[in-house]
């Protein structure tokens, strides 16, 4: 069985084992639709059943702010459903024994952990950049049905979304990278635990925020991890100013060099080692 043959049969098997991973964001699809069937009329801000839509512009700002707000929506359920899976994967796999049989085929722990640490950080994401392209069009049909001033701008709507794009895969794009570490960390937590992972997870972080706090009556791990797990959101891009407009302009690549994501990089590797190390002696036997 050659390398490329080995990742598809584990990602299926992630995917069979894990059917949450795919389905989360389908329903969080099928809720969207809904909504723009019976009762959406605001995007953004912006007022669309009272919008007067005096030029084409109006319907781009309005297209691209779609778009983000679909991404964001199908986002926010694969981002639960990832942190579950993560605290999860390497637990399930002892608890029910399976760690067993797929220890005995000819698959490394190095090939299992990263192909579960792909789904969890690549495939995910491009799944949700896929619905999210793939919703846009059936939702500007649906809005240009519902209100008359966007019947003779769906072309607009879909402008808008095709110049968001880049937009949105750049921030996806660094927030993977950025989350790297969380994810690892979950994992960590989830090789390590005998039950209830998410206690490994929280209790660490929190243990040591308080006992700095009354030992040195200072906030710094605190601060740290509030910043770990907010730092993509507060680069507030795509709100909208009193104009309606949306800044499209912000260009990812500038975040690159900044050393706390690299160091984020760095302590990921490490612990996705640990976890790779760990899992060749932790099959509850």
């Amino acid at each position: 069985m050659n390398s490329n043959a080995k990742y598809l049969t584990l990602v299926r098997r992630e995917l069979w084992e894990h059917r949450g991973l795919w389905m989360a964001p389908l329903i969080g699809v099928a809720l969207l639709l809904v909504a723009a069937v019976w009762g959406i009329n605001n995007i953004s801000g912006i007022n669309i059943s009272n919008e007067p839509l005096q030029s084409p512009d109006r319907a781009v700002q309005i297209g691209a702010a779609s778009l983000l707000g679909i991404s964001s929506a199908i986002g926010l359920f694969a981002c639960i459903v990832t942190g579950i899976y993560l605290l999860d994967c390497l637990l399930a796999e002892r608890k029910d024994r399976s760690i067993l049989f797929w220890k005995s085929l000819p698959v490394s722990d190095a090939q299992t952990v990263l192909t579960k640490l792909g789904l969890a950080l690549l495939l995910m994401p491009l799944y949700v950049l896929l619905l999210s392209v793939v919703l846009q069009p059936l939702l500007a049909l649906i809005i240009g049905l519902r209100f008359a001033p966007f019947e003779s701008h769906l072309g607009g709507l879909m402008l808008g979304s095709l110049k968001t794009l880049p937009y949105l895969a750049g921030g996806w794009f660094f927030a993977v990278l950025w989350y790297a570490p969380v994810a690892t960390y979950l994992m960590l937590a989830s090789v390590l635990a005998r039950r209830t992972p998410i206690v490994y997870a929280i209790v660490p972080p929190v243990a040591l925020a308080v006992a700095e706090h009354l030992l040195f009556d200072t906030r710094h791990v605190a601060s740290f991890v509030g910043k770990r797990l907010a730092q993509p959101f507060i680069h507030r891009a795509a709100d909208l100013p009193a104009d309606g407009s949306i800044n499209l302009q912000i260009d990812w690549s500038m975040l690159f060099p900044r050393p706390d994501l690299w160091l984020g990089l760095i302590a990921a590797a490490a612990m996705a080692y640990g976890v790779v190390r760990l899992r060749r002696y932790r099959d509850d036997t």
